[in-house]
């Protein structure tokens, strides 16, 4: 079962990632937020919104194909890795959009950190 899970880190403050049934990342948020209510206010949103939302694809210098949703001309959501083929990326994006309406929400928050890994409560 997928999942959504909120994580911070030094520089952006609480983000979130939806994660598949086998631990994998789908996606990640595009900006992070002050406090956990704010990521989860963008979850929700993201729960409503995504099949409005518009998918485009974007090769990167290093030749890597991405991914990123955007709603209303704002961008929420993005691969969490670059993919070899354009196709690859479509599949993941296509994959992230099934599982985004399913998911549950993790209700801790991850840390990550130099020097320091774990969950707050």
């Amino acid at each position: 079962m997928a999942r959504f899970q909120c994580f911070r880190t030094d520089s952006t403050g609480v983000r979130w990632r939806l994660l598949g049934g086998n631990n994998r990342v789908l996606g990640v948020s595009v900006r992070g937020h002050v406090d956990q209510g704010a990521a989860v206010r963008e979850v929700d949103a993201i729960r409503e919104d995504a099949a409005d939302g518009r998918l485009e694809f974007e090769r990167s210098t290093s030749g890597h194909w991405w991914w990123q949703l955007s709603v209303s001309d704002v961008a929420i959501a993005r691969s969490a890795q670059g993919f070899a083929r354009k196709i690859d990326a479509d599949l993941a994006a296509k994959r992230f959009m099934r599982r985004v309406t399913e998911a549950s929400l993790d209700s801790s928050v991850m840390v990550f950190q130099p020097g320091h890994r774990g969950r707050l409560t």
